[in-house]
């Protein structure tokens, strides 16, 4: 899979700031390692729910009346533009808002003051994101018994290590920081706003990381000299939430692997060239694991 562009900084531009010192848990505790197992628990109850990672089975984008392969109905663009319009009779057995569909319903998207869910059986849901770029929205159709029929097993990741645990600091950008990214299924490259840059030490040179944003967190795409061979080839996500102060912590135990990892529907961020990192983070999830086929 193509791995995305630019290529890792070198040692100048890592060292291009007066280098900061290096704060980093150099030894783990109970609590850590508590807090590490319990995160991980969550993970894997989060990849393994309805509508988690494991479970998207299909994105159809609609621009104009049609089918969607697996579910009933005919899908269309709603009439206002906020969503999805879909026509289909009671011995379809579509629920919309708990709704039975005889006729047409209206899916408002995800994002919307008020998203609407779609239930097809006892294990088929949807709902509907967008728009993206063409003023498009996509029916998102989920199947809870993915996970099973995938043979998912597990997320192999290393073992904890205090080490990366780094303390960093977010310097905020009036403006923000723009960049260009790729994403995992090709197209064109996007654009990116970071609010602002992070940076830690490593091995006495200072690093710059940006950012996308996420809610009241930060979503740090990256790649290190394990991308590609010990871990995930796609990159890893990290999500932080700086302190009012600019004090940043990144618990590189908590990186995890994309959701593109678990269903090929996902169309995922890669690195930006700065985020491609030329030393190796052995911390975090590395792969999922799939039993063979």
């Amino acid at each position: 899979m193509d791995r995305g562009y630019g290529r890792p900084p070198t040692s100048a531009v890592l060292g291009r700031l007066a280098p900061m010192s290096d704060t980093a848990v150099t030894a783990p505790d109970d609590a850590a390692l508590a807090n590490l197992e319990a995160f991980r628990r969550k993970r894997d109850l989060s990849v393994r729910a309805p509508q988690g990672a494991l479970a998207l089975a299909a994105t159809a984008w609609v621009s104009e009346p049609t089918t969607v392969e697996g579910v009933p109905g005919t899908w269309s663009p709603s009439p206002a533009g906020d969503g999805l319009q879909v026509t289909a009779d009671a011995s379809d057995e579509i629920l919309v808002d708990g709704q039975a569909v005889d006729g047409t319903a209206i899916v408002y998207g995800h994002d919307s003051m008020t998203p609407s869910s779609v239930r097809f059986d006892d294990h088929r849901t949807a709902f509907a994101v967008g728009p993206d770029f063409h003023g498009r929205f996509a029916l998102q159709v989920w199947d809870a018994d993915a996970a099973q029929v995938r043979g998912f097993q597990r997320i192999d990741a290393y073992p904890y290590d205090a080490s990366w645990v780094k303390h960093g600091t977010f310097e905020p950008v009036e403006g923000g920081v723009g960049f260009e990214y790729a994403k995992s299924r090709g197209g064109s490259l996007r654009q990116g706003v970071s609010p602002g840059r992070i940076r830690f030490e490593y091995e006495g040179a200072e690093v710059e990381l940006l950012a996308l944003p996420d809610g009241d967190s930060l979503q740090i795409v990256f790649a290190d000299a394990t991308t590609g061979d010990e871990t995930y080839e796609v990159g890893r996500f990290l999500f932080v939430k700086p302190r009012h102060d600019g004090s940043v912590d990144l618990d590189f135990n908590r990186a995890i692997v994309p959701p593109c990892a678990m269903s090929d529907q996902f169309n995922c961020p890669l690195p930006p060239a700065g985020n491609r990192l030329s030393f190796p983070i052995r911390a975090g999830e590395q792969r999922p694991v799939f039993a063979p086929e």
